[in-house]
């Protein structure tokens, strides 16, 4: 009875203390920092097998206060994120960790030649190889500790794409490029860490950028094209000539085709400058242009944003080729329910811009209203980070992907994407999902007013 207890206990040590920050490292979920840790600990080990009995001894007293320490900090920062402990590791992060990561990786790298590991993709390799070894080791403990530990580790609870009506893949989690600052950088690096949904529009003004950031991250072979999925949009300004628009996308991009391109508002009017007045391009005659680019191979699929049940009726009700999706405002304080019944019944996928309720429109608005709103301050959304030992902006994004609602939150730091991935791997349940759909708080933050006069939303 005492060694199956004790080889119980040590399989759940080896479990918490190697396997799962092996297994994070592995999936790309985590940066440095447990990199660190790692060489931390084989520092430690590598001194405490090597010395002599006496310098042994000196060393685990000098160690005896000091090790256990660094280690609870790390684990802090993996099992509980908002913890303080795990608060003064980021702190720490961003310029004692970086500082010595700095120094200490051209010796890894020195040594790394010395042995013949020269270049990245053998590293890359032997590193693969090795963690492959140290989780095969672990995967049954792993399978044994998800019963214990529902909707955690399963990473297959949440899909991690999403089957559009014509037969395509989109992933849940994109990125939205409006207003984003570096974004060559931005692009780049989270296409590294995992992303491949990129949201931009012609009125956004960034597609040259994300065109080079795109361009270097296939040159280096990040990824292949077909593994991206690219969404432009055609502005008001261009609905008479819709090709022409796509065409010099797609030359600003540096791209052959999109993946989705959207018919990006309703109307094409601003009614506070006489001005740009001009006479309407009605769906009817622009819906087939946007088919013709379909059939023409410069886009794969075409749909709708900011359309509401009224819109899609009319449109449905002559298209040749449906619309695959529909991008809106959609966050728990903008719950359209109405409007995502209807493209459900329709197998119309909704894309939710702001779904953190985040932004500069968010920020505005609540500015111009002298209110102080956020999400991530409510009860049920801290309650449910606390359960699952997530974000708050997880435990949200997740509340789209449980609902099957693709979500594309927009950020510039590449911590932030790396968090906002770790949505898929848990799933809260139906009656959590109710509780953040009951705020109370109507709030359309992308207030369409600005661009036409007035609210063309019904």
């Amino acid at each position: 009875m005492v060694c199956a207890c004790s080889l119980y206990f040590n399989t759940v040590y080896f479990f918490i203390v190697y396997g799962y920050p092996a297994y994070q490292v592995k999936k790309g979920k985590q940066d440095k920092i447990w990199l660190l840790y790692f060489l931390f600990l084989g520092i430690f080990l590598f001194l405490e097998n090597t010395f002599l009995f006496p310098i042994k001894w000196l060393l685990s007293k000098i160690c005896f206060c000091m090790f256990p320490a660094v280690k609870a900090l790390f684990f802090l920062w993996l099992y509980y994120p908002k913890n303080k402990g795990a608060l003064l590791l980021e702190k720490l992060s961003e310029k004692y960790i970086d500082m010595a990561y700095e120094k200490v990786n051209p010796i890894i790298g020195k040594y790394l030649e010395k042995v013949g590991i020269n270049n990245k993709g053998s590293m890359a390799s032997t590193i693969t190889s090795h963690l492959d070894t140290a989780m095969s080791s672990v995967s049954s403990t792993i399978n044994k500790l998800k019963e214990s530990i529902p909707n955690v580790l399963d990473e297959s609870v949440i899909p991690k794409t999403k089957k559009l009506n014509n037969g395509l893949e989109i992933p849940m989690i994109g990125l939205g490029s409006s207003r984003i600052n570096n974004i060559v950088d931005v692009i780049y690096n989270s296409i590294k860490d995992g992303l491949r949904l990129i949201d931009t529009a012609f009125k956004y003004g960034n597609e040259d950028e994300i065109g080079k950031g795109l361009k270097k991250a296939l040159d280096d072979g990040l990824c292949k094209r077909e593994d991206l999925f690219v969404i432009g949009k055609l502005w008001i300004d261009d609905r008479d000539d819709p090709e022409k628009a796509l065409r010099a996308t797609l030359e600003r991009l540096q791209l052959d085709y999109l993946d989705l391109y959207l018919d990006h508002w309703p109307s094409g009017n601003n009614y506070e400058n006489p001005e740009q007045v001009k006479q309407q391009v009605p769906i009817f005659d622009l819906w087939p242009k946007l088919e013709e680019l379909v059939d023409k191979g410069l886009t794969k699929s075409i749909g709708c944003s900011n359309y509401n049940v009224q819109s899609l009726f009319n449109l449905l009700s002559f298209c040749r080729i449906k619309p695959v999706a529909n991008e809106v405002e959609f966050h728990p304080y903008y719950y359209q329910g109405g409007l995502k019944d209807f493209c459900d019944k329709e197998d119309i996928a909704i894309i939710a811009y702001y779904p953190l309720a985040k932004g500069n429109g968010a920020k505005n608005y609540i500015k111009e209203h002298n209110g102080e709103m956020d999400i991530f301050k409510e009860k049920q959304v801290i309650d449910l980070a606390e359960k699952y030992h997530k974000t708050p902006g997880q435990i949200i994004l997740n509340w789209h992907l449980a609902q099957g609602i693709i979500a594309i939150p927009g950020t510039s730091n590449p911590k932030r994407m790396q968090e906002n991935l770790g949505a898929y791997n848990f799933k809260i349940n139906d009656d959590e999902v109710k509780s953040l759909c009951v705020f109370g708080k109507k709030m359309k933050f992308c207030g369409c007013r600005r661009f036409f006069g007035i609210n063309i939303m019904a």
